[in-house]
């Protein structure tokens, strides 16, 4: 095992994402996306597409699965997706709460690059789980849903997916934000769950 692969445990994991949970001070937040914020974002690896494909996302969600919010945001996705035929939804994975975080975002991230057709099924099955997210429950879910648990596992552990995760943290930086859920829509930031009724508002006047 290299010096950069790290078992997916919480002692690896510590050490892969040690410097994901230090990165917390940020600056406050930013009312509008600026242009070096913009490059990051549309240049983002590892960035879940849902809804309309080959469509610039109108919305990107920065995710921690142990956000306090995290499922009702998820929700409100499939709701918003089910509404709109036409709208992109990205999700970022931006684990910062805890180890599990961290350990849950490379699952999801490994089964994305695995079975990008598979993510959001495993990303809503996901968020039907109860209690707090690690690494044992994600890949629980994948197992339910189908898929490969041991390749998702080896996937999950590659250095690449430590690399979309630093490159996580240096995207809520730019956009200046804190915790997740965070939410770029058009070219607004949102920091902090935005309900149902808020996110239709903000997608009506970024699409007119």
């Amino acid at each position: 095992m290299g010096a950069r692969d790290y078992p997916l445990t919480r002692r690896g994991l510590l050490a892969a994402g040690a410097g994901l949970l230090a990165a917390a001070a940020f600056p406050a937040l930013a009312d509008s996306v600026t242009p070096d914020a913009r490059k990051l974002l549309d240049a983002m690896p590892g960035k879940a597409v849902l809804g309309a494909q080959k469509t610039r996302p109108l919305v990107t969600e920065l995710v921690d699965f142990n956000a306090p919010d995290w499922r009702r945001s998820a929700l409100d996705m499939r709701e918003l997706l089910a509404g709109d035929a036409k709208l992109a939804y990205a999700i970022v994975q931006t684990p910062r709460v805890d180890v599990g975080s961290i350990e849950a975002a490379r699952v999801a991230l490994a089964v994305l690059a695995m079975q990008p057709a598979k993510f959001g099924d495993f990303y809503l099955a996901l968020a039907a789980t109860t209690g707090d997210i690690d690494g044992v429950k994600a890949l629980n879910v994948v197992r339910a849903e189908g898929l490969d648990h041991y390749k998702v596992f080896r996937a999950a552990n590659q250095p690449d997916i430590t690399d979309i995760l630093t490159q996580g943290v240096a995207l809520a930086a730019a956009l200046r934000v804190l915790d997740p859920p965070a939410y770029v829509i058009g070219t607004d930031v949102v920091a902090g769950y935005a309900d149902l009724a808020r996110k239709r508002a903000l997608i009506a006047a970024a699409s007119r």
